[in-house]
């Protein structure tokens, strides 16, 4: 049986995450702070012959996160709920999301293959010492979707500037930029905010201003930062070049995440 999460079934929610909290701090963070009655997400259960939860999907806006300890889920009606929706994105363990590939078959196309690294401390690397890093308000938004559209790594990627305010003010995101010329060259951000993990997420620099240190210096910032407040900083990357950067900082690969864009 499936059904519409509430506050009620948080508890056995939370049993069913945690066991592999890290992998599942999107929507552990999602939850955390936006609960169970919001605009901007819903999450459904499906639940054994017992009426024990065995498997969630997540909606947050336009993206979907499925998770199940297993793969031994209804698919096809988790599939039938994300095919209601005109946009979407899909992303979570790779375990997991393969097997709505047959039913979303769109998916297959789109699917993107990373690393998930974990980061318990920050190593010494050298940053770039002449530059000031500035954390990100209501009114730095705007810019900072605007320098990340040209960035060619993130295709034809649309940020919702307004959700992004929300998240920052509700002190789920944390965004850290620098800026060259009045203009924002670089920029590395935090997502899904939770009270032990933070995703580090949006990390970008300008063609013009690229091997001087500036994602370096944003990313070693960040991370002491986040760490301070007892949290572990993650991420997942596909990238070699941007690897390598965050191997060296301190990052270890933990598992595999799958996302379709």
């Amino acid at each position: 049986m499936i059904r519409k999460l509430t506050v009620s079934d948080n508890e056995e929610v939370m049993a069913l995450l945690k066991p592999e909290a890290t992998l599942n701090l999107f929507i552990i963070g999602d939850i955390e702070n936006f609960g169970y009655e919001s605009d901007v997400q819903d999450l459904w259960g499906e639940f054994d012959s017992s009426g024990k939860l065995h498997a969630l999907l997540l909606r947050f806006d336009t993206f979907f996160l499925p998770y199940s300890k297993d793969a031994n889920f209804d698919a096809k009606a988790f599939s039938e709920i994300i095919a209601k929706h005109d946009t979407y994105e899909v992303s979570g363990i790779s375990r997991v999301t393969k097997e709505l590939e047959p039913f979303l078959p769109e998916l297959a196309e789109k699917r993107q293959d990373t690393y998930f690294c974990e980061c318990e401390h920050v190593n010494r690397i050298s940053v770039n010492q002449d530059v000031i890093v500035r954390t990100a308000v209501a009114e730095d938004v705007a810019p900072i979707i605007n320098m990340r559209k040209h960035i060619k790594e993130f295709g034809s990627r649309d940020e919702n500037e307004e959700l992004i305010i929300r998240q920052i003010e509700k002190g789920v995101k944390r965004i850290y930029y620098i800026e060259q010329d009045q203009e924002v060259v670089a920029v590395a951000e935090t997502s899904a905010e939770n009270s032990f993990s933070a995703m580090i997420t949006g990390v970008a620099t300008s063609d013009g201003y690229r091997q001087r240190g500036f994602a370096s210096t944003l990313l070693k910032k960040l991370c002491c930062d986040v760490l301070a407040e007892g949290k572990k900083p993650c991420l997942f990357y596909d990238n070699p070049v941007a690897g390598e950067i965050y191997h060296r900082l301190g990052f270890e690969h933990t598992g595999d995440f799958v996302m379709y864009k």
